[in-house]
C-alpha cells in the first residue's frame, strides 16, 4: 500500500517536470499552428514560428505549473499537444 505522504512528495516534482518538458511540444506546435495559418511567405512564416516558440513555452510553463496534481498536468500537456498537432498537421493548406 502506498502511503499518502509518498505520493504528495513525488507529485510536486512531477508537476515541475511536466511544466518544463511537457510544455515544449505544446509551444512548438502552437507556434507552428499560428505560422501555418498566416498569409505570409514561407520565410516569413518560419521566422514567426521560430520567434513565437520561447514566449509560448514560457506561457505554457506558467499555466501548467499552476495545476495541482501531476496526472492532470501531464494530461493537460498531452491533450493540448494532440489538439495543436491536429491543427498544425490536419488542416488543409
Amino acid at each position: 500500500m502506498v502511503d499518502g505522504t509518498l505520493s504528495r512528495r513525488v507529485d510536486r516534482p512531477l508537476v515541475v517536470v511536466a511544466s518544463l518538458f511537457g510544455t515544449l511540444p505544446m509551444a512548438v506546435l502552437a507556434s507552428a499552428s499560428v505560422a501555418r495559418l498566416l498569409p505570409l511567405s514561407q520565410e516569413a512564416r518560419l521566422a514567426v514560428c521560430l520567434t513565437l516558440v520561447v514566449p509560448c513555452w514560457v506561457a505554457a510553463m506558467c499555466s501548467v505549473f499552476l495545476v495541482k496534481s501531476a496526472p492532470r498536468a501531464w494530461g493537460l500537456c498531452f491533450s493540448v499537444s494532440a489538439i495543436l498537432a491536429a491543427i498544425a498537421y490536419g488542416l488543409p493548406r
